[in-house]
């Protein structure tokens, strides 16, 4: 059709074009009304538009609009609201004297919206892939990225744990410095979000067992995945050893707060936990 064709029936036929286009205005909107200071309300109301747009854009909408835009949108706002807190919060507040005062407040609010981004999640999950079919999607690309993905969400529960709860047991210590964990739970998260974001650029899966099974997959399962695909759970030893490592690594997240190490440290064991227990679960499964 050529480019200006193709790019006016994208912008103007498909949804994701349409909610770019709106992202744009609404994100100008957003812009002018920073710039002459206006209302936060007005603020926030071009930000919930634009996480509406993100909703509307989404796989799951395509497939059920009403259910697809609704658990989107929830989840992305929810995402929203705990990790811009924290991003704020950990990079730039200004001292730790209302640490307390502050997690009396953010503490239910990350419980809510953890919750609420579990549950729409699951939902948008199991939209795109049937339950039985969660062990397939491991055979293509999309399904790595989203066990990438789950698999990450462990060690952000971790810092939330630590954060949210064990801080208050040493934080009256003068040595402690709470922003540099909160920092470290936004790093975590920046995983999370980067697994995310390769996961919206790859096609989601419609009949598995028609698909193309990358060869770079079969190297990583260490086998040849034949069609339909037969997933069962076969333990391994050295799976089993990995397993038990990456909870090791996990525990030491843990132990690191306690033992007031350095968050770096926590850091490196949340990289050798994702990377472990991601081997773990390839080496005791075969498709």
């Amino acid at each position: 059709m050529g480019f200006r064709l193709t790019t006016l029936s994208v912008l103007t036929n498909f949804q994701i074009g349409k909610a770019w286009v709106f992202t744009c205005i609404t994100g100008i909107l957003l812009w002018l009304t920073l710039y002459f200071r206006g209302s936060k309300y007005l603020q926030s109301f071009w930000l919930l538009l634009m996480i509406g747009a993100v909703g509307y854009a989404s796989h799951v909408s395509s497939l059920s609009f009403w259910t697809g835009f609704l658990s989107h949108s929830i989840h992305f706002l929810m995402v929203s609201l705990w990790s811009g807190i924290i991003l704020h919060v950990g990079w730039f507040s200004k001292g730790e004297k209302n640490w307390s005062a502050f997690l009396q407040w953010f503490t239910p609010l990350a419980i809510g919206c953890l919750t609420l981004v579990i549950g729409s999640g699951v939902i948008l999950m199991f939209k795109i892939i049937e339950p039985k079919e969660y062990f397939m999607v491991w055979a293509i690309p999309y399904g790595q990225m989203l066990l990438l993905k789950h698999i990450s969400l462990i060690p952000v529960l971790a810092f939330a744990l630590i954060n949210g709860i064990l801080v208050k047991k040493i934080s009256s210590s003068p040595s402690f410095n709470p922003k540099s964990w909160i920092q470290m739970e936004s790093i975590v998260l920046l995983f999370v979000f980067a697994f995310t974001g390769v996961l919206g650029t790859l096609s989601p899966p419609d009949k598995i067992n028609s698909m193309v099974i990358p060869k770079w997959v079969e190297r990583i399962l260490g086998q040849d995945i034949g069609v339909p695909l037969q997933p069962e759970i076969n333990l391994s030893f050295e799976g089993i050893i990995l397993f038990i490592i990456s909870l090791t690594f996990i525990a030491m997240i843990i132990m690191s707060f306690f033992k007031k190490s350095s968050p770096l440290s926590s850091l490196l064991f949340t990289i050798f936990f994702i990377v472990s227990l991601y081997l773990a679960l390839m080496m005791n499964i075969t498709l």
